[in-house]
């Protein structure tokens, strides 16, 4: 709730007072639905695939249905949507005003990767568990950022982004 209140509250403000926007409109919450979902669709077959054939034959992992209501209300649900408004719905989006998607999907790649530092400190995760964590977070940022490109819809690029920290919840 307090990236609501701390990310996704001034960035509507910020698209309202300096794009003179409709925030949702602006943002790609309010075009493009169907075709988002199915970007979200076909992304989301490949991160299912690529979770159960790494958990299920290499890891050798379980599925973990033990998933608290708080897990599932701020993992899950709100970090995708409040993540996505900040990094692919205003930022990406802003920066392509300036310059090249790519060179804006890489800053913003950088900048997702980033914001998921304090969290690797707070749980004290170690130097090598932290390098790959930030390859994935950059990785991701740039498969977030080419969904929302390809769809122009906010929704498929929180789809898929909810659905991996899903994944990431139940196998790990």
């Amino acid at each position: 709730m307090i990236k609501i209140v701390i990310w996704v509250i001034p960035v509507m403000l910020l698209v309202k007072i300096m794009e003179k926007s409709v925030p949702f409109s602006y943002l790609g919450l309010r075009h493009n639905f169907k075709r988002g979902l199915k970007w979200a669709s076909w992304v989301s077959v490949v991160f299912i695939s690529y979770f159960v054939v790494l958990n299920f034959t290499i890891l050798k992992n379980n599925i973990d249905f033990q998933i608290g209501f708080n897990e599932w209300l701020n993992t899950i649900l709100l970090v995708g949507i409040t993540e996505e408004i900040v990094f692919r719905g205003f930022l990406l989006r802003k920066l392509m005003d300036s310059v090249k998607f790519w060179t804006a999907n890489i800053i913003t790649a950088l900048l997702f990767a980033s914001i998921h530092f304090p969290i690797w400190f707070y749980k004290g995760l170690s130097f090598p568990y932290m390098l790959s964590s930030t390859i994935t977070a950059f990785v991701l940022g740039i498969i977030f950022g080419l969904v929302y490109k390809k769809s122009n819809s906010l929704w498929s690029a929180i789809i898929v982004h909810s659905l991996y920290n899903l994944l990431v919840s139940l196998f790990y």
